[in-house]
């Protein structure tokens, strides 16, 4: 078969019917090249382009089996470059869409954190208020105990005082706090209090 001169019925039909790898090339040979422009025309991107206009005819290839061609060749590809444009599009705008979402949800996380860096200041000058308000005994006790996790025990044992007295100034200070509690931020609190 004179594979350059056969039309491009013949060629199809002989690939699809016998498998004709020589065919198959010569078609490509045919195709790329206009498959390259439509698509180049679209998404001004050779590279992409390239990629598009191969996998087309990669596409064909597999499914010659199952594609049946109904109107002339050059048509089909055309419009099998044209969808592929689409999808392709469908894919950048879906993209860029999560990407957007990603600096929102980023932008997002930013913002928090700033507020969360001014509430935790805030809780923390409100803490400093409130703890200086306590006796100076009741307010070592109230230390040891909720920032460095001492047990009532170990309290009583550093600061010679019994375990009783621990208890009621433990239990003092944190009245007090409860009383001063109306604007420290919760997330600040869950750190001394529960």
């Amino acid at each position: 078969m004179d594979y350059k001169n056969a039309s491009d019925t013949v060629l199809w039909d002989s690939c699809c019917q016998d498998d004709n790898l020589k065919a198959y090339n010569e078609l490509v040979a045919r195709y790329a090249p206009k498959l390259y422009s439509v698509c180049n025309l679209y998404l001004k991107d050779n590279f992409l382009a390239e990629e598009l206009s191969l996998d087309i005819l990669f596409w064909l290839w597999q499914k010659r089996e199952v594609v049946q061609i109904r109107t002339n060749l050059s048509a089909y590809l055309h419009r099998a470059a044209r969808n592929a444009v689409i999808s392709q599009y469908r894919k950048q705008s879906k993209n860029k869409l999560t990407l957007q979402e990603n600096y929102s949800d980023h932008e997002l996380l930013d913002q928090r954190m700033a507020d969360y860096g001014l509430l935790s200041q805030e809780g923390e000058e409100q803490y400093d208020k409130l703890l200086a308000g306590l006796g100076p005994k009741q307010q070592h006790v109230f230390v040891l105990r909720r920032e460095y996790g001492l047990s009532h025990k170990e309290i009583a044992q550093q600061t010679n005082l019994s375990v009783n007295t621990i208890e009621n100034y433990i239990g003092s200070a944190l009245k007090h706090f409860r009383k001063g509690l109306v604007s420290i931020p919760f997330a600040f609190l869950s750190c001394f209090f529960f």
